[in-house]
């Protein structure tokens, strides 16, 4: 099985509980991203990752009925997710198709802008994916939101010690794949810097960053829901039920313990231009 079907099992798995941190987490993030990109009545965007279309949905009500979202994820369950989404708020000018964004064909008529909320560090290859996304807006503008340092740092080193402690294995290094010594993509653009410098070092001009500040209250629910509603949820595929269940009671008794009464979720919002 390849990466990106890996990927796109993990996320139909999490429809339920990918819904149920949007309002604190996808949504609020999607939201700055279009707002970051200051979009306008009449343009055609591509969004690329787009889940249950936290960041396409608001830009479809940016850009009007004279204007375009097309939104694409590996993951159709979540796609149908946000088609029902969609169709509730009465929109007509947004179309969400199962698509690859690493081999899309030219656009008949380029995009104006290309928006990507929480998907480019999942993408292999990241920068050339990158660039091949950037094709479709020649002359456009780019705006991608991604976790900013620190975000669910503690949350997710409590998840992975007790993860070891049911595999009775060691804990991989935080911050790096599994058996290997390269960093993991996010690492390379999880600050102002570091964002400004990789998008940059893609042809990207004018590039303006925000970080928007999101502590979500630890409950118990919010902590399991985030670990079933991400990518994180694929640590799990190889435990039973009655070990998953274990592993939630550890789990939120260690937040507890360890007195994390809130998740930072702080996100990075860089926006910029293709020349």
């Amino acid at each position: 099985m390849t990466s990106d079907n890996v990927l796109a099992v993990i996320f139909n798995s999490t429809c339920d509980d990918f819904d149920a941190v949007t309002p604190q987490v996808w949504g609020p993030a999607g939201r700055a991203l279009v707002d970051a990109l200051r979009l306008q009545p009449g343009e055609r965007v591509l969004d690329a990752c787009s889940g249950t279309g936290a960041s396409a949905i608001p830009a479809a009500h940016a850009v009007g009925p004279t204007g375009h979202v097309d939104a694409i994820d590996i993951a159709d369950d979540l796609l149908a997710r946000a088609r029902t989404r969609a169709a509730a708020d009465g929109l007509t000018n947004i179309d969400f198709r199962c698509a690859d964004a690493t081999a899309l064909p030219a656009p008949d008529t380029p995009y104006d802008v290309l928006s990507c909320a929480f998907g480019v560090f999942f993408l292999p290859d990241m920068d050339n994916a990158v660039r091949g996304l950037l094709d479709q807006i020649p002359g456009g503008r780019i705006g991608v939101a991604v976790w900013h340092k620190g975000a669910l740092t503690e949350f997710t080193a409590t998840f992975f010690e007790q993860v070891a402690v049911l595999n009775a294995q060691p804990q991989p290094t935080a911050g790096v794949r599994s058996g290997s010594d390269e960093p993991r993509p996010i690492n390379r653009i999880e600050t102002v810097p570091l964002i400004t410098d990789w998008l940059t070092s893609l042809g990207v001009v004018d590039v303006r960053t925000r970080v928007l500040s999101l502590p979500v209250p630890c409950t118990d629910e919010f902590a399991w829901s985030m670990i079933l509603g991400s990518g994180l949820r694929g640590a799990l595929g190889g435990f039973s039920d009655d070990q998953r269940e274990l592993l939630r009671r550890n789990f939120v008794q260690a937040l507890s313990g360890k007195g994390i009464r809130e998740v930072n979720c702080d996100t990075l919002i860089a926006v910029g231009r293709v020349p």
